[in-house]
């Protein structure tokens, strides 16, 4: 039942973040967390995201580069990936799983509404560091750097090219960041590596078609697929904590 799980989150997870260019943590921790503890789980999250970033970025067609648009995120969320990595033994997983899955549940519903918030539409470089540093102890904490950035450059109203730009990137950088820094804190045992052995095997293929399909979505269907993603990834990490 564990491999079971495991590799299904790995596949369901590859898939999305292929056609999203986030989120793999929050769809493969659904599954995962049934199965395996935090500490064993959030370096296999961001191991498998940064494998599935670069499968998926070598199949597809090549986007114009903006590097601006997203190195504000990108410089702060450095910053904030160290904070992370240093909360992921002291914080209590069941809190931090509780405030994650209650942000998303409130927070998704509204957005479906698609509210104007001309104050958020017109803020600049700062505020999206702000959004970056938080990602990046967020990432350190688990591979979730990408829940709150998706959130911001949807209130933002960008196109959904400039939304998955930001995403793809900022969610790369940061976590192979990430990983880097679990390598030097040796949070990354002899244990990971047969679930880094099964990854390698059970992303690739789904984060490719992920990929594809991203080109044969409309603005509307790749709005409404995030939110109902984050939407069931929220339900599943209260339902954790419920039944803990």
């Amino acid at each position: 039942m564990t491999w079971l799980l495991f590799i299904s989150g790995a596949v369901v997870a590859g898939f999305v973040q292929g056609l999203t260019g986030f989120a793999f943590a929050l769809i493969a921790m659904s599954f995962w967390v049934w199965v395996l503890s935090p500490q064993l789980a959030a370096p296999l999250v961001v191991f498998a995201s940064v494998w599935s970033h670069l499968i998926s970025m070598c199949s597809e067609q090549k986007q114009k580069s903006n590097i601006s648009l997203v190195l504000p995120y990108f410089i702060a969320g450095i910053i904030g990936v160290p904070i992370g990595t240093y909360l992921l033994v002291l914080i209590n997983p069941e809190t931090f799983k509780f405030i994650l899955g209650l942000f998303l549940v409130l927070w998704c519903p509204v957005m479906f509404f698609n509210p104007q918030f001309s104050v958020i539409q017109k803020s600049g470089k700062i505020a999206d560091s702000l959004i970056g540093f938080t990602g990046g102890i967020l990432g350190g904490l688990g591979g979730f750097c990408g829940s709150l950035p998706s959130a911001w450059v949807m209130l933002k109203n960008l196109s959904k090219d400039e939304q998955r730009y930001i995403l793809r990137h900022f969610n790369f950088g940061i976590q192979l960041f990430t990983l880097a820094a679990y390598l030097f804190q040796g949070t990354i045992h002899t244990e990971h590596l047969p679930y880094m052995g099964a990854i390698l095997l059970s992303v690739s293929i789904p984060a490719i078609l992920g990929a594809r399909l991203f080109y044969k979505i409309s603005e509307k269907q790749f709005k409404h697929t995030v939110l109902s993603l984050l939407f069931t990834s929220g339900c599943f990490l209260l339902l954790t904590v419920l039944l803990h």
